[in-house]
């Protein structure tokens, strides 16, 4: 088992282009197995070269017929996802409710003209005081007193 420097500087050549075929694919089964934060710039660079890789790879056999067996395959998947769409929208439905409801010391109610009649009677409490911010403010930040 060699240590994590030498992976380090396997992941610094790499980055260099100066790794043989055989350095770069020990580095990359390394990268496969290992879960250190130190090496998750270069497994995010690898990554993004593997998927450039496939791209180049699909656009590639693109111009190939598809044969029966992944047209079924791609048919069972659409399916699936539509399924999955329609259970989704079902369940966003079945919990999409206008409910009121106020908790109030250690209670839930949910009446609504409860709830209506809790916060208006707070606001109604907010603005009937005859404080004013300002000579609040005023007192606060003044040195003199």
């Amino acid at each position: 088992m060699k240590n994590k420097s030498y992976y380090l500087d396997l992941a610094e050549r790499w980055f260099d282009a100066l790794l043989t075929g055989d350095e770069e694919r020990e580095l990359k089964a390394f990268l496969a197995g290992t879960d250190d934060p130190d090496f998750d710039e270069v497994k995010a660079v690898a990554g993004f070269f593997a998927t450039g890789k496939a791209v180049a790879a699909e656009k590639a056999s693109a111009d190939v017929r598809r044969s029966p067996v992944s047209l079924r395959f791609r048919w069972a998947a659409t399916v699936a996802v539509a399924a999955s769409l329609a259970l989704i929208a079902a369940i966003g439905l079945r919990h999409r409710q206008n409910d009121c409801y106020i908790l109030a010391y250690g209670e839930k109610s949910t009446d609504s003209q409860a709830a209506l009649a809790d916060m208006t009677a707070t606001l109604a409490g907010l603005f009937e005081e005859g404080e004013d911010v300002g000579v609040e403010l005023s007192d606060l930040f003044n040195p003199a007193l």
